[in-house]
């Protein structure tokens, strides 16, 4: 068994440099196989250079233009960090006055208008319109509102909001019109 392996082994290396050797001398007798064997006619010469330059220059000269694009590597958030910085300065109140980087915590809890609820009493959904007409889901649980209001309950016909930070919370109705 083991004469067996060495054997094999010793085939197959004796193959690996046999195939090795015949190729590098193969590869020194054909350097340059387009100029030595085959000359081409004076007729093409001048469109086989032309083309060679035209491959040369279209490799090196490309230059990539950036305008209309945008740029991959910008964050799509922008944080203002001079905002940031200035408000630790001046105290813990004025990053409360901050705009947040959700649509639902931008503009106050009065502003957004109740336009659909749906479910059952497990589990509803209402549907807000803010200012600019555009619509959001409300499920129990989400943030709403500059004070962070948060979702306490919705009805079949009503959401309610309750806003407070500290110990004292408001609690803030939106009902479902019906028009």
């Amino acid at each position: 068994m083991i004469k067996s392996k060495f054997i094999t082994l010793n085939i197959l290396i004796s193959l690996f440099i046999t195939a090795f050797f015949a190729f590098a001398q193969e590869g020194e007798k054909s350097s340059n196989p387009v100029s030595s064997s085959v000359a081409a006619p004076a007729e093409i010469q001048p469109a086989i250079q032309q083309l060679t330059s035209i491959v040369q220059t279209t490799d090196s000269s490309y230059n990539y233009n950036p305008v209309g694009k945008p740029d991959p590597f910008r964050p799509f958030v922008e944080i203002d960090t001079t905002a940031i910085k200035t408000a630790e300065k001046r105290g813990k109140d004025d990053k409360k006055d901050m705009s947040s980087i959700f649509p639902l915590q931008r503009a106050a809890t009065e502003k957004f208008r109740v336009v659909g609820i749906a479910g059952d009493q497990l589990r509803r959904v209402a549907i807000v319109e803010d200012t600019a007409k555009k619509f959001y889901p409300l499920f129990k649980g989400t943030y709403i509102g500059l004070k962070n209001g948060r979702v306490v309950e919705i009805m079949a016909d009503r959401v309610i909001v309750e806003e407070g930070e500290e110990k004292i919370a408001k609690r803030i109705i939106l009902k479902l019109r019906k028009d």
